[in-house]
Formats: structure tokens, sequence, C-alpha cells
């Protein structure tokens, strides 16, 4: 809450796996203080159907705005399916001025425009259609706005992800929080320095900004002796890393035919790899034997 008085933007690693995100979305002080939650699962396309979802419009199937993403995996996610409906239940009790509006921010595709590889071509850059969302839905409008991403589109450091692109206009735009995943090393012992949860920890001026980066799970070199989480303004901790849960997939999403066919005519039209998961049935696979702990 307090960062929102400094930055346009809080920016959070996604999805949540606890219930971080709703407790605060819960708060009766979050509707004064954010305008907007930027979505990595939402077709921009579909942002009408999205706005009278959560305005408290009779909308028939909102799952489309999570499911007809460019990304499959989107399509099976229980936190987006409850996002949604939490925001459009507190709209309810909002006047005009301090409704929260979700944004979606994935690329416009129309699957049912795809036929071959080349026409998925142009919704490919993600982060270009990211950065376009928030500057001219946010920024340009005087906004705040929390952001729900994978960390690879959120650092400062980032070179073509979302937040490195949008603050070359906006210098120190947005705060960044990732998430306890777990240390590479020495895991229990950096754990019980981080204390009780949920703590949020400020990466400048703490112990955790003098660690060395070798200790955090970045996914790029750095030079030796390079210190904190790189990219990165704070640190969130929920609980030990090896009792954070995975997020369940939506038994509507599986059980729903009609829609697994139109995942294998996509995945067909792409000439997707058949041991990718555009596929469901690899998808699957792969979820029944990750387990449903993160690091189980």
């Amino acid at each position: 809450m307090a960062a929102f008085d400094t930055h346009s933007i809080v920016a959070k690693s996604s999805p949540d796996v606890g219930p971080f995100v709703f407790d605060l979305i819960r708060d009766p002080r979050f509707p004064g203080r954010v305008n907007d939650i930027v979505v990595e699962c939402g077709n921009t396309r579909l942002q009408p159907l999205l706005d009278a979802y959560t305005g408290g419009g009779d909308v028939p199937d909102i799952s489309h705005v999570w499911r007809d993403t460019t990304q499959p995996s989107c399509g099976f996610s229980t936190f987006y399916e409850q996002l949604f409906a939490l925001v459009r239940q507190v709209n309810t009790t909002q006047p005009a001025a301090r409704k929260i509006r979700v944004l979606a921010a994935d690329p416009p595709i129309d699957w049912s425009r795809v036929h071959t590889p080349a026409n998925l071509e142009p919704f490919l850059d993600r982060d270009a259609s990211i950065v376009s969302v928030v500057k001219t839905q946010v920024l340009q409008k005087g906004r705040k706005a929390l952001m729900l991403f994978g960390l690879g589109h959120l650092t400062h450091d980032g070179g073509s992800g979302a937040v490195a692109q949008i603050e070359r206009e906006y210098p120190g735009a947005a705060y960044v929080i990732a998430d306890h995943r777990g240390f590479t090393s020495d895991n229990a012992r950096l754990e019980r320095q981080l204390g009780s949860w949920p703590a949020l920890v400020p990466l400048q001026g703490s112990w955790l900004g003098a660690l060395e980066t070798t200790y955090f799970p970045v996914n790029r070199e750095y030079p030796p002796g390079t210190r904190g989480y790189p990219g990165v303004d704070a640190y969130l901790y929920e609980g030990p890393a090896d009792l954070l849960l995975r997020e369940p997939l939506s038994a509507r999403a599986v059980l729903d035919t009609d829609y697994l066919t139109e995942l294998r005519r996509r995945a067909t039209a792409i000439d997707a790899p058949p041991d990718s998961i555009e596929w469901p049935e690899t998808f699957f696979a792969r979820e029944r034997t990750s387990g449903v702990l993160l690091r189980g």
C-alpha cells in the first residue's frame, strides 16, 4: 500500500499461490489507493467483455478472457477465474470513482483466424502489448496500477521486458516485488533469517540486498560480486519454499471437451511440436508428475 504513495505501479510476480493478492484486494483501503489491476492472462481484444463483467454486467462466459490468450496454460488457471470474480464483487460495494478496473495485457489474438504459424506471428511480442496497455490506460491517465506477471516481464534490468521498456519513458514508475520460491543454496538458514510471514523485505539497505546474487533464482549470469536480486525492489516471503502450493488446475477447463478440442486445433494450426504444452495431453502429463507442492 505504501509503495503506491511513491510509485504509479506496483509490479508483483504471479500467479499468487497463496492468499496474499486476494487479501490485498479485499482490504478496504485498496480501492481508494489503486485504480487498475493489469494481468498477464487476459486477451486485450476482449477488454470490453472484461470491463462489463467486473462492472457487474450480465456476461454469459467470461472465461474467454483468459482462455483465448497466446498462453495455453492460462486457460487452466484458477487464479484468474477467482481474481476477476473477486474484483467484480468488490466493485459492487464501491462508488463509480473507486471501482477497480482489470486490464488485460496479452496480445489481441483472435484464434478463429489462426490457421497457420504465420497467423500467430503478429501476436508473439507480449511485452510490447503489456507496455502499450500500461502506458495508454494507466500512466498517460495518471492512474495507479497493480501489475501481476511473471517476473521476467517486471525487472528493472530486464532489457526488453515490459517494466524495463516502460521506465525508459517513465523512470522509476514501478516498484517491483519478487515472490520467495526458495534460495538456490543454504535455503533453510536464510528462511530462518526471513522470520515470520507474510513479510515484505525491501532489498535496499537490508541483508537481502547485501546477499550475493547467486543465492537468488536469476535467469542469467551476473558479474562476480553482484549483490541482491537484480532489478527487484522488494522480496515477498509467504512461507517456506518447501510448503508452497502449486496453483491447481481449473476443473471447469479440464472437463470442457469443446475447449480441449479447440486447444488441439490451435496446436495443429501453429505446428506445435508433439511434446509441447500447447497440446492438452502434454500439459496434463506434466501437471500429473509435478505434485501439489512447488518443490515437491
